[in-house]
This record gives structure tokens, sequence and C-alpha cells, in this order.
């Protein structure tokens, strides 16, 4: 039964109601996303996992512009020196140098080393000394050749092995395990070009596809993605920012990601995914011209329907965003049909907004506002 004027009056007085109600006033760009870089190294299957259990990150990182990989700060590394303690000495304090040295400066951080932990590597962040299980994966710093250079020569190596492992590969290579005698400073005395850290970018068949989105960003590096069928998961450089494909058993640092997006494939009026949002705490976004356009449009692709709800609405003779936001966009129609007071973003996208009504039942997408 259609609704009567005076019905349609207080309908549209409750909605107008409903959409001041809105918090947010002045908004421009609703858009926000967030990467968390994690040093410990871990295979990538793990380091999803550690990601999508998250309360807070949702998944490895899927990174859609050259500008969002200055948001990964990929500073922190953490690496095995020398020291160690030998299975035969009977009480923690009895530490060695991989070379037999059995004195160094006390550069343990607080509450290190822990009971039954018996090699050391060194934190990147503050310098300091950590205590490890051996088995741990971590990289590594060699000396070079001490005999030959009497001032200190390292080789920081960014392959993920275990103490001994590390402790091999330099006493083959090089020398050995670097042992600290005097002042240190990872910055000044170790030089490196980067080291691994995963992303979600991974193989899916014959296809390179993110953990989570949709995003077409390559960056490889020279002579990448190879043609090892073992190397199905891929990594960025911290100082490079170019990507390499890696075996996934392999343990890096990795990124963790987020937006304020969420796509909900239910379908649903326009109305009822406002309501749907709010009961969330969230609201049907709003969105601006340029790159916040083009960063939705990629999660409209996703959903189920060719159209998804955005919180525009036509009341009181204008268009408005339910979140108060300034309305940017030209061509929207000055007298819409009757019915047709609804924003909607489409798959077959024109670069703006398009009207339809308000009834229809579609996806929709809704945003935090903390």
């Amino acid at each position: 039964m259609k609704m009567t004027m005076m019905q349609q009056g207080l309908s549209g007085l409750l909605l107008l109601l409903l959409l001041l109600s809105s918090c947010a006033s002045g908004l421009e760009s609703v858009v926000r996303k967030d990467y968390r870089y994690f040093a410990n190294q871990r295979t990538w299957k793990k380091a999803q996992s550690i990601c999508r259990s998250n309360r807070y990150y949702t998944d490895l990182a899927t990174i859609y512009t050259q500008s969002d990989t200055e948001l990964m700060n990929m500073n922190e590394y953490f690496a095995w020196i020398g020291l160690h303690r030998p299975a035969n000495f009977s009480t923690s304090s009895n530490w060695l140098w991989s070379d037999g040295w059995n004195n160094f400066i006390n550069r343990w951080a607080q509450d290190e080393p822990g009971d039954g932990e018996s090699c050391a590597f060194i934190s990147s962040y503050n310098d300091r000394f950590y205590g490890a299980s051996c088995e741990k994966y971590f990289f590594f710093i060699c000396e070079k050749d001490r005999e030959n250079n009497p001032r200190y020569s390292f080789s920081f190596i960014p392959q993920p092995k275990t103490w001994s492992e590390a402790q091999q590969y330099c006493r083959d290579q090089l020398d050995d395990l670097v042992t600290i005698k005097h002042s240190f400073n990872l910055d000044s005395d170790v030089r490196h070009n980067g080291f691994p850290v995963w992303t979600g970018l991974h193989k899916d068949g014959q296809t390179w596809k993110w953990s989570r989105g949709l995003s077409d960003y390559r960056k490889w590096a020279s002579g990448e993605p190879g043609n090892n069928s073992d190397n199905n998961c891929v990594s960025i450089s911290s100082f490079s920012k170019e990507m390499a494909t890696q075996n996934c058993s392999a343990r890096f640092p990795f990124v963790c990601f987020r937006d304020n997006l969420v796509l909900v494939k239910e379908k649903k009026t326009w109305e009822e995914a406002l309501e749907h949002c709010r009961a969330l705490q969230y609201e049907l976004v709003s969105v601006q011209p340029g790159t916040d356009h083009s960063y939705v449009m990629r999660k409209v692709m996703e959903a189920n329907t060719e159209k998804v709800w955005a919180g525009l609405r036509f009341l009181a003779g204008r268009w408005l965003w339910v979140n108060k936001a300034s309305m940017l966009y030209s061509g929207l129609p000055h007298c819409p049909l009757e019915r047709q007071h609804c924003g909607a973003l489409s798959k077959s996208d024109s670069g703006s907004l398009e009207t339809i009504d308000c009834l229809e039942k579609l996806n929709f997408l809704c945003y935090s506002t903390t």
C-alpha cells in the first residue's frame, strides 16, 4: 500500500532527524589506511595468521599505490650476534662470543636474557642485546677477516637462519659471527641495502593475488618474478621497496594492514543499510572525487551486486552526505525523479555517483569513524 502524503512527510522528517544525528561534520576524506610492521620473523602463512587474528588488523599488507609504501615503516630488524651460552656452562651469567672471547660490554636490554635462552640477537631499534632460543630464525651479522682488518668490518646478511646456521655461514663465507668489543651502532657500523619483508602478494594457481583486496600494484625487482616454482610468496625490500618472489617457508618480518572500510555483502534498502552501519557504530560511506573515489571503487568491485550504496541522500531539496561532508561531485540532478533520491557507486564506474530508487536492495559500504 502506498504511503499517504502525511506519512511521507513524517518519514522524511524522521529521516532528516536521523541524518542530522550524525556526529561528523564538514568531512572531506574519510578513507584511512593503516600499515603495521612486525620485526619478528615468521613464515608467510604464519604471518598471515597473525595479521588475521589481530583484533585491529585484518590481513597481510595489500599495496595499492607507491605512496602506500611510504606508510610502511620497516626500519627495525633483529640479527644474531656471536654471543651465546654454551651448553656445558652451568649458570646464566656465563656467556661467550663465537670466537671464544669471554668479555663484553653489557648491552643487555632490561630483564634480558630470560631463562632458557642461550643465544643473543641485537635489535636495530636500540642496539641492545636480547636472549632467544638458538633455534629461532633471524638475520645475522658476520665479522670480516679480522686478522687483516684492524678496524671493525661487518657484513649484515638478510637471510633467515638459526644461530648455529648463521655461525656456520659466517665461518664458511667470511670469518665468524660478530664479536662486539667496543661501542657499536648498527646504523653507522653495519651497512646494508635493505631486507625482505612479507607482503600479502602470493601465487594462487598461475595468478599473483593479494591475501585480501584487489590491487594491480607490482614493483618487481630486476629479474622478478622468476621462474622458480618453489617461490610462491612475495616480499618487499625495506630499502628499495622493490618486490621479489620467495619460498613461502622462509621466515621474514611482515606488515599487516587494515583500512576503515567494511563492504557488507547483504542486500538492503538504503535506509536499512544506514541503520546496519550505525548499529555497528559505523557510518554509511561518503566519498570524494580523486584518490578516495579510486580506492573505494576497488571495494565496490568485490561486491555481489552491480551497485553499492553510499551515504548520499536527496532531502529538503538538496543532495546530502549522511556525515555532513562537503558535496564535491557535480552533475547530480537538481530535481531527481521520484524515489531516485539515494546515491550508489556502480561497477561500471563513471567517476561519479548514480542516483537510484532508495528501495532497491544492494550491498553497501560502511566506514569506521574512530
